[in-house]
């Protein structure tokens, strides 16, 4: 656990600087889904958090710089299943493609440097203390208001807008306004993070802060099911667009969490679900994509195999991800709005 902390204090000289996709200095936030590894972190813990609601909530962070080119762009669609052959694969992974477009999830990359600053980095935020390897990633809310350009510099500010006590820990819950050069607003995430044994502190347990809940997938039978196998160095591969917690890709890192082996990214299989989506039913459309709301219930092992079902209700498209190998349901709740003619 040391080299993660060493980590986290090494990455704070990158408070007010550029960050760039791959960077080595950055750690992201665990996100480990829910139920998983909570004993064994629990168990490992070697201090307490602290949370002064009164203090944190409404507190702002300071703006982060974020450059990426096709390059990085073209990375990401690799790291989230896309595969030479597969239906406009050109208009992701070439660069001199007539149509070349940036996957609208990469709207979720920007935003990693500055939660993971106000949630890890402490001393920036006031009446807050954390314990990293006890926050595990919840829900993830995008919106993307037009097309990601090719290549852009994006500046993203986070707010924490609520912090709620669940007894067994706190959910903090983070907006993250991004906008380009010109001051033009390109994107909006939301993702909460729960802290283990963070709770008590005598806050409320709900929020009004919670931009879109998750929803139930209808009753029926899915409308269409789709799957893509993982390959063993998935994780490797969607890493290099900067989420480089050692949780994802080193086995002695990962048994140091209480896991058996490295996991597959959330923010992977998120990628995997939402590219199932855009292909069936946007027809790999980027333009048609408004927004993405997912809730985190367990892992996926690099190699395993992801399935999507999908339930289209007007322009809302629900979704559930599995893993075909295990049966176990590791995306739930979840939906992508489209924009429709």
């Amino acid at each position: 656990m040391r080299c993660l902390i060493n980590a986290c204090r090494q990455s704070r000289c990158l408070a007010s600087t550029s960050f760039r996709p791959g960077g080595k200095k950055v750690l992201k936030l665990l996100d480990l889904t829910s139920g998983l590894g909570i004993r064994a972190l629990s168990s490992t813990s070697v201090r307490k958090s602290y949370i002064n609601s009164e203090k944190v909530i409404g507190f702002k962070g300071q703006p982060t710089s974020f450059t990426y080119t096709e390059r990085d762009a073209i990375l990401y669609a690799l790291g989230v299943g896309f595969k030479v052959g597969q239906a406009d694969y050109l208009k992701f992974l070439f660069e001199g493609n007539k149509d070349f477009s940036v996957l609208p999830t990469y709207g979720v990359i920007p935003s990693m440097l500055s939660t993971f600053q106000m949630v890890v980095m402490e001393d920036n935020v006031p009446g807050i203390k954390t314990y990293l390897p006890k926050i595990l990633h919840g829900e993830q809310y995008l919106e993307v208001y037009r097309p990601l350009l090719p290549s852009a510099t994006l500046i993203s500010t986070p707010t924490l807008v609520d912090v709620l006590d669940k007894k067994s820990g706190a959910v903090l819950i983070i907006d993250v306004d991004t906008h380009d050069e010109n001051n033009e607003l390109v994107a909006y995430n939301q993702v909460s993070y729960f802290e283990v044994d963070a709770g008590n502190f005598g806050g409320r347990k709900t929020s009004d802060k919670i931009i879109k809940s998750t929803v139930a997938i209808p009753s029926r039978p899915p409308d269409f099911v789709t799957e893509d196998k993982t390959t063993i160095d998935q994780a490797a591969l969607y890493r290099l667009s900067g989420d480089n917690n050692p949780l994802h890709i080193d086995p002695d890192f990962a048994a140091e969490g209480g896991l058996q082996t490295p996991i597959l990214h959330g923010l992977c299989t998120f990628g995997f679900a939402a590219r199932h989506v855009l292909q069936h039913y946007a027809g790999n459309d980027v333009t048609k994509f408004k927004a993405i709301k997912v809730r985190f219930t367990k892992p996926v092992i690099p190699g395993q195999t992801v399935g999507t079902k999908m339930w289209k209700e007007g322009n809302r498209i629900h979704f559930q991800c599995q893993v075909a190998e295990t049966g176990d349901t590791v995306i739930s709740h979840s939906y992508i709005d489209l924009k429709m003619e």
